[in-house]
This record gives structure tokens, sequence and C-alpha cells, in this order.
């Protein structure tokens, strides 16, 4: 088996590329580590009080969380706190609601998840968050994705692709 990823440093390098970040639980034995058998996000969910309102840059402050690290994922906060828009696909679902809606999207960055994909897109200014039903959405100003490299419920770990 190998060795699990530093999610620390994965936390500490995003924050370097002025994406605002922060620990959200994870999963462990095919399960969140919030510990509640009924959790309705399992390793999505922040682990800070104030989740995405956490979401900092700050160096220090992200070492400082060390401990949350530990068996967490790495949250990265979108629209203006790190200047990014994220295209949330699930699926085939999700992919059939993005045909449909005809865009002309350019290249860029992608990370596979656990049951899709996400599209990074740069937005320095903030954009708006929309949802296009259970598959599709972008996620914008308040919200955050789940980044690489964590772990999904499904056993896959989010990664660059």
């Amino acid at each position: 088996m190998s060795q699990a990823p530093d999610i620390l440093a994965a936390a500490l390098g995003y924050a370097a590329q002025g994406q605002a970040v922060f620990p959200c639980h994870g999963i462990v034995d095919g399960r969140c580590t919030c510990g509640r058998p009924d959790c309705g996000s399992p390793g999505k969910h922040p682990r800070t009080a104030h989740g995405v309102k956490d979401a900092t840059t700050n160096q220090a402050q992200i070492a400082r969380w060390g401990e949350l690290w530990l068996n967490s994922n790495v949250g990265i906060a979108t629209g203006a706190a790190s200047g990014l828009v994220v295209i949330d696909v699930d699926g085939p679902a999700g992919e059939a609601a993005l045909r449909e809606l005809n865009l002309l999207l350019p290249e860029t960055a992608e990370v596979k998840t656990g049951r899709g994909r996400h599209l990074y897109y740069a937005a320095p200014g903030g954009a708006p968050s929309k949802t296009f039903g259970p598959t599709l959405s972008v996620r914008g100003d308040g919200l955050y994705v789940i980044a690489p490299p964590s772990l999904h419920i499904s056993g896959r770990r989010y990664e660059w692709g």
C-alpha cells in the first residue's frame, strides 16, 4: 500500500499560489472522520468552526492547524477568496447537463474527483455560484471544492488530470 499523501504540504502549496484553504473531514476505513454513521457529506465538510469563512492563505495559520490536517481533506475556497471559479461535473448525468448548456469552455486545469471532475478557471474578481441540478454546479463566491490529494468516500483520491 502506498503512503498517504501529505495533506498539510498540499494545503501550504495551494496557499502559496494564492488559494485560500481550510481543513475538511477526511475518510478513514471507508468512513467520515466526523464519526457520524449517517454523515450526509463524508469527507467533504469543514473541520473548523466557520468552515469556508476560515479559509486562508496565511502559511502560519495553516501550519497551526497541523493537528486538524491529520486524516483530513483539503478544501479550497472558490470565488474572490482564491480568484477561482470551479465547474463541478458529477458523472455521466453531469456531463450530459454540461453538454446541454452548449458552452464553449476554454481548456483549463482539471481535477478527477470520486464521481466526476472539477474544471478550474481564474476569476480574479470572484464569481457567483449557480446550481444546474444535482450533478452540475458552478462553485464561486462563498463555496469551496475538495482538492487533490484528498480522499473521496469512493476510495479514489482527487487528482490533477
